[in-house]
């Protein structure tokens, strides 16, 4: 008797248990919001550039565990598009991520899986920095549409994607995505530009390494990007 009661107590804690989906996202929402508290309490590019990479660590781990959850792939995704200057405020500073939406009889169709989120003011993605990544790696959607839609039309976005088992879509062993602190401004054609020679951010800068495994490490020393 004592026994039975054991493994129905046993069966009542395994099924009322965290999976380990529920606990990626959960961890994922742990770091961006203690990214924007981090945010919030300290000055300076150094500590921007600190919640900046924290928080692109939240945004891989979501997407990471949207693509298992969802069984199918998942994208992080990074605003880049030159043309729409009114929005200068998201050029290589806003983030999301997308699944591909295996409801739907069309391929590469994808959703929206967050409303996205903007990295600090004045911290960007430099895809020149970030090795072993193509920026052929574009797409374009109205992000963050929730309803499936069909790549080809919208605003276009870099990404890192991610397979429906949480491995990373890469030729390369690792892929790297850096962050750096840079000035917005027209270049000569009068284009929104992201400037990073600035002598003052030159060492403001660090990255993240995606394994092909799918974890993920951080890089904090400038010297080491």
């Amino acid at each position: 008797m004592i026994k039975k009661l054991q493994n129905i107590k046993l069966r009542r804690t395994c099924s009322s248990a965290f999976t380990l989906i529920e606990l990626l996202v959960v961890i994922s929402i742990i770091l961006i919001a203690s990214s924007v508290i981090f945010i919030g309490g300290s000055g300076g590019a150094g500590a921007a550039l600190s919640s900046s990479q924290r928080i692109v660590s939240g945004v891989a781990q979501g997407a990471r565990g949207q693509a298992i959850l969802k069984n199918s792939k998942a994208r992080l995704i990074i605003y880049t598009d030159a043309a729409a200057n009114e929005d200068d405020e998201k050029k290589l500073r806003f983030f999301g991520i997308v699944y591909e939406d295996n409801e739907t009889p069309a391929p590469n169709d994808y959703k929206a899986a967050t409303q996205g989120t903007y990295l600090p003011e004045g911290i960007y993605f430099n895809e020149q920095l970030s090795k072993d990544w193509s920026n052929s790696n574009t797409m374009k959607l109205n992000y963050p549409r929730k309803t499936a839609q069909t790549v080809g039309t919208g605003d276009e976005f870099y990404y890192y994607e991610f397979n429906s088992n949480g491995t990373m879509v890469t030729e390369f062993a690792n892929s790297w995505l850096a962050l750096q602190a840079g000035t917005l401004k027209p270049n000569t054609s009068g284009t929104l530009e992201v400037f990073f020679d600035e002598e003052e951010n030159e060492g403001l800068k660090a990255a993240l390494i995606f394994r092909k495994v799918g974890t993920t490490t951080l890089v904090k020393n400038p010297e080491d990007i």
